[in-house]
């Protein structure tokens, strides 16, 4: 496409160029002026360009320019647009290719006048350009043949790195003319998105702070507060003002080019709102590799902590522990939940025993009063298992627990034997490799919950401070186990799952996840206890 104006003949700004030819989604104008950042990229010549962005930012639509300007501004040449699959293709295609032609009758005019072509695989110019649309995610054969200059990626961080490799020698006869765009979200560090970000310049939009004075770190979680509906300073919390931040390399010595593009710096960004997708509304709802990857443009970190120990010790207050013997009434009266994982064998040196939790529910939070690791000569052998019950019914009896809620599978022996003391407040929870909601099954009288989505919705809860515990120097050596817990994602089978790390028991992780679905599921059934305590503070 030329940079002139072909009326006049007289010389335009690339910019220019772009507004005059093109539109977003919504049919409207490129937006330049509220959406800053993407000046610098659009502008961009280089030949090797990497976007690692957050969802609905507009990566679809600069890469939907890169291949139209190529293929109408150069007449005769080829470009191709990589992506995993079909769907994402002909999403592409027919939503975002399509119709910048439908909306723009000169380039339509000019495109597809006779010699054009139009096919669910190859869009054919007048002019004798190409774009093709190739599937490369399992089938990297369907992309073999073609010669281009310019290949796009989109999507990259699902395709395979060595079909991506194969693809990219499509341009090997073009030399110093080829051209690669990479554009996607990434996963975990190990992620090819992530991998092909970090081996370039890193361009992150810096913002500087008016009221201290200082540059802030590249958008990270920093800039993340439930108390702040804003984008603020990372260093005096003050508001920043997205428009007012530039590009920064933080690896300005790689002459690749590679931009991050986070949710936080678009000036249009909700930050709450009744639709409860605004940035703390998705902070508190998703997970938090997908809060990660999906709104901070940022990886997930495989095997490393989900949670600080700073963190937690933030959901720590200066009360003691409850005396189970000194139980005041005020307590006994409000909805009490014990939670119980039972010990397991094992054999790696890292000893589980039975824990025990009691927990008051409050009108906005869950506040644990009282914990305890069965654990100790006392406890084992064969009288162990019997002391263990023993005090688990003296506990229910001084806290007047409405609801003993633990786990099916490992535990039934036990909660078989507790059941016949207690009855029917002990309710069992089992877990299941599903997507499918925390619900109660009637044929086998027990919760059935899906575990990775259930443990997503704890650590998401407990981020956002739903949980509160006795002071640090008693909740520690509990609130550990939650640093022994970590995520795995298996790339062939495209799914994730929380594991313990080695360092150490996760106990303590299954007690506060059962609490907080008993919490949950009976706070929206009609159970009697719940309906007579109206969880009044």
């Amino acid at each position: 496409m030329s940079y002139k104006n072909a009326d006049t003949h007289t010389q335009i700004s690339k910019e220019a160029l772009i507004q005059a030819n093109f539109c977003n989604k919504e049919g409207g104008q490129i937006d330049f002026e509220s959406r800053p950042y993407w000046r610098q990229i659009y502008q961009d010549e280089s030949r090797y360009i990497c976007l690692m962005t957050s969802r609905q930012i507009g990566k679809t639509l600069y890469e939907t320019v890169q291949a139209i300007t190529s293929a109408a501004g150069t007449p005769g040449s080829s470009i191709l647009f990589a992506s995993a699959n079909s769907d994402q293709l002909n999403a592409v295609r027919s939503g975002c290719i399509e119709p910048q032609f439908q909306n723009n009758e000169r380039l339509k005019r000019r495109a597809f006048k006779k010699g054009s072509i139009k096919n669910a695989r190859l869009i054919k110019l007048s002019n004798q350009s190409s774009i093709h649309f190739r599937p490369i995610g399992n089938q990297v054969k369907s992309a073999r043949g073609l010669s281009v200059s310019t290949i796009i990626f989109d999507e990259v961080q699902d395709i395979p790195r060595k079909n991506v490799d194969v693809v990219m020698e499509s341009a090997a006869n073009f030399g110093g003319k080829s051209r690669y765009v990479f554009g996607g979200t990434c996963k975990s560090e190990s992620n090819l998105m992530y991998q092909l970000y970090m081996d370039t310049c890193q361009y992150e939009w810096i913002i500087p702070c008016e009221s201290c004075n200082q540059d802030n770190l590249p958008i990270g979680m920093e800039h993340i507060d439930v108390e702040r509906p804003y984008l603020h300073c990372c260093y005096c919390k003050e508001a920043i003002d997205a428009i007012s931040g530039d590009w920064i390399a933080q690896n300005p010595h790689n002459q690749r080019v590679g931009y991050r593009i986070p949710r936080l710096i678009d000036p249009n960004t909700k930050w709450r709102n009744d639709a409860y997708d605004g940035i703390l509304d998705k902070y508190e709802s998703y997970r938090r590799e997908k809060f990660l990857n999906e709104v901070m443009a940022l990886p997930s970190v495989e095997g490393a902590s989900l949670i600080t120990r700073m963190e937690l010790e933030g959901f720590c207050s200066d009360k003691e522990m409850q005396d189970p013997q000194q139980v005041p009434e005020s307590i006994r009266l409000r909805p009490v939940i014990a939670a119980v994982d039972w010990s397991v064998d094992m054999t790696d040196g890292n000893s589980s025993h039975t824990v025990i939790s009691i927990s008051i529910v409050l009108p906005n939070h869950i506040e644990t009063l009282y914990m305890k690791r069965f654990t100790g000569p006392e406890y084992e052998g064969m009288n162990g298992p019997e002391r263990v019950q023993s005090e688990i019914l003296a506990l229910v009896s001084s806290f007047n627990v409405d609801c003993v809620i633990s786990d099916h599978g490992v535990g039934n022996k036990e909660n078989l034997r507790l059941r016949g003391r207690i009855g029917n407040k002990l309710v069992e929870i089992q877990y299941v490799n599903s997507s499918k909601p925390v619900h109660w099954d009637r044929s086998i009288l027990r919760f059935i919950a899906p575990k990775t989505e259930s443990i997503d919705r704890f650590y998401n809860q407990l981020r956002v401070g739903r949980f509160k515990f006795p002071k640090v120097e008693i909740s520690l050596t509990y609130l550990e186990d939650l640093m022994n817990v970590y995520i795995r994602y298996d790339e062939h089978k495209r799914v994730r799952y929380y594991d313990r790390s080695g360092k150490g028991p996760d106990d303590f992780v299954q007690v506060l996840n059962f609490t907080l679905i008993a919490a949950i599921e009976f706070y929206h059934s009609k159970i009697e206890w719940l309906k007579k305590y109206a969880f009044k503070d």
